[in-house]
């Protein structure tokens, strides 16, 4: 296998090389400004380093420096996935940015494909990046197209508002998982969206960052009407699963259930909360700016699909 030197390419071409350990070191200058082109971006370098030989064999897999000119303009990062593979990281050269030709941009992926294993059928790449002028430049350039827009919020509960009426509240047990399998395939019912089932919810307990006191239906009637619940992802508060069943929508019960939940983070002892919703989803980004969320930051998700590419 060759190792990288910078200087093993020949021609005005795109080339795309896997990484051996001794490249990733050499490297590591380059590496360790991972969010300087996306905040999002996985730390490639410290998650290596700290892994085993295993499992820095398997991240060397979806590994590849893309070279051009003879020069190392980009390091990407994926999953070594079948059909759907998610980019961890996109690292650029300082040369990325000195490169006009459009030509090289179109190809990028496509090589980075053909010299992955060829026992991977990988059809389609997701990245998720926070945007900024420069990136989104060479995303459009590189044949990504945007999917969907996230917004991540942020709250201080210590700023939070109680309810301004009662609200009862029940918390989720093991005996009510189909009724909140049920509930949430009816709230977040859609045609782009597997529907869960047991095994699923199974698989969240089981999870360090599921919090049982703080996952929590509404009541409403003696009914159950909604479900919201806090998550601990290494620290940090996030809201998920939050919303009202369709046929006690339009009742204004939201904006206290959430008020509710809020407060029951703030004495589980949170003192932030962060979440994410769709940009376009109006009325939910309303509601949590009535509450008192910020926007901290706008995410797109960008998908290159073989299929959807032009010719």
């Amino acid at each position: 296998m060759q190792t990288f030197n910078g200087k093993r390419d020949e021609g005005n071409m795109v080339k795309s090389m896997q990484l051996t350990g001794k490249d990733i070191e050499s490297l590591k200058d380059v590496l360790v400004r991972y969010k300087e082109f996306n905040e999002l971006n996985e730390d490639l370098y410290g998650t290596y380093s700290k892994s085993s030989i295993l499992v820095k064999f398997q991240y060397r897999t979806g590994l590849r420096i893309i070279s051009y000119n003879s020069n190392p303009a980009m390091i990407i990062w994926s999953e070594a996935r079948n059909y759907s593979s998610k980019i961890k990281a996109i690292i650029p050269f300082d040369y990325l940015y000195t490169i006009t030709d459009s030509e090289f941009f179109s190809e990028v992926i496509f090589e980075f494909k053909n010299t992955l294993s060829i026992r991977l059928d990988i059809r389609r790449f997701e990245y998720m990046a926070v945007l900024n002028e420069t990136n989104e430049k060479i995303l459009t350039a590189m044949v990504f197209q945007v999917k969907k827009g996230i917004l991540v919020m942020h709250l201080n509960l210590l700023d939070a508002m109680d309810p301004t009426k009662p609200v009862e509240l029940k918390k989720f047990r093991m005996e009510d998982i189909k009724d909140r399998v049920n509930i949430q395939n009816n709230i977040f019912d859609n045609k782009n969206r597997i529907p869960i089932n047991s095994a699923d919810i199974l698989m969240e307990v089981s999870r360090k960052s599921y919090i049982q006191e703080l996952s929590l239906f509404l009541v409403h009637d003696s009914e159950l009407a909604g479900y919201g619940q806090i998550t601990n992802h290494n620290g940090r508060a996030f809201l998920v699963n939050f919303g009202i069943v369709d046929r006690f929508r339009g009742m204004r019960l939201s904006k206290d259930f959430l008020l509710a939940i809020l407060k029951e983070a703030k004495d589980y002892g949170f003192t932030e909360l962060n979440l994410e919703v769709q940009a376009d989803n109006k009325r939910a980004v309303d509601l949590y700016l009535s509450v008192g969320f910020a926007i901290a930051y706008n995410t797109s998700t960008w998908v290159y699909n073989e299929l959807e590419t032009p010719e």
